[in-house]
């Protein structure tokens, strides 16, 4: 069943299957610079037709709760979150499904196929799930230093009654457009689960004081070597220790780089990614620490961020 929401967009492509989703650079969201609609009924919007002038194809996205019969299309979003690891991924797909209060699947109107996840997970209700231990130990051995397994360390183990893991994953072309409802979604289903969870246990899992993320960056390296402001840049966020500047796959990401307590990046070594890299730009794994309390400012820049977007291809057209 349909969630209270239908987001009606026009990106310049529609969205192809996971299988087919890119992780290179050069696919990062853009927006269709279409409105984006909302709608209270569960059935899904009209699709528009195909302009051959302009090559646009208008697509109905539209948001629901996880269910079973999305086991695969949730699987395949998720094959390459510990990149070619081992570990018990189809459990981590039944842990996002069977949390049907806080999470959310993004299809198509016309695809029963997930497009795109996001939920929040909490560390401490999980910490017994063999997937939520080989996150961890997959994170930990990527660490790089005391300071950063500190930090993992209080908000995973210490702290894990009050953290949740956020995961996000989407197809690259799905315009940004949706990324303010869709974490409006989230951090409104959060907080209505603190009360309408049935048990008092159940509703404290979900006061969250901080988050972690875990997503997918592209590092650019510098050519100039040795400058001053290469030495500068080591101190700022979105520029990792080797001095190459971040291209962020997610737009959003980088909103939460800027605001995050901590973070740290290691490089991907899976093979199966190599193909994906190009000459001086490195694909990296980017964690970060979030407080709750910065969801509010968060949410502020990422709808400034889809409304740039807009005026942005309003001028381009």
């Amino acid at each position: 069943m349909a969630k209270r929401k239908a987001r009606q967009v026009s990106p310049e492509a529609a969205p192809s299957s996971p299988s087919e989703s890119s992780e290179g650079p050069t696919g990062s969201e853009s927006s269709s610079g279409s409105d984006v609609t909302e709608s209270e009924d569960d059935s899904p919007s009209s699709s528009s037709g195909v302009s051959d002038e302009e090559g646009i194809v208008n697509v109905d996205f539209e948001f629901f709760d996880p269910k079973p019969t999305d086991f695969h299309g949730v699987k395949a979003l998720l094959k390459s979150y510990l990149e070619d690891t081992l570990w018990d991924i189809s459990g981590f797909v039944d842990i996002f499904l069977a949390q049907t209060t806080v999470g959310t699947v993004v299809k198509t109107s016309n695809d029963d196929n997930p497009i795109g996840i996001l939920t929040a997970l909490n560390l401490a209700r999980y910490k017994d799930r063999a997937c939520m231990k080989e996150i961890y130990q997959y994170l930990w051995k990527n660490s790089n230093g005391k300071a950063e397994r500190e930090n993992l360390e209080t908000m995973w183990n210490k702290q894990a009654k009050d953290v949740g893991l956020i995961v996000s994953e989407r197809l690259v072309n799905i315009p940004i457009d949706l990324v303010p409802p869709l974490y409006n979604s989230l951090l409104d289903e959060v907080m209505w689960a603190t009360e309408d969870e049935p048990t008092k246990e159940l509703q404290n899992f979900f006061k969250f004081k901080d988050y972690v993320i875990v997503t997918r960056v592209f590092v650019e390296h510098s050519k100039k070597k040795g400058s001053d402001d290469g030495k500068q840049a080591k101190k700022q966020k979105g520029v990792t220790e080797d001095k190459g500047e971040l291209i962020y796959v997610k737009p959003e990401d980088e909103i939460f780089h800027q605001l995050c307590t901590w973070s740290f990046t290691f490089p991907v070594n899976a093979e199966s990614l190599a193909a994906h890299e190009t000459k001086n730009v490195k694909q990296l794994r980017l964690v970060m620490g979030f407080q709750a309390k910065r969801m509010a400012a968060f949410r502020d820049a990422v709808k400034n961020l889809a409304e740039d977007g807009d005026e942005t291809n309003a001028t381009d057209s």
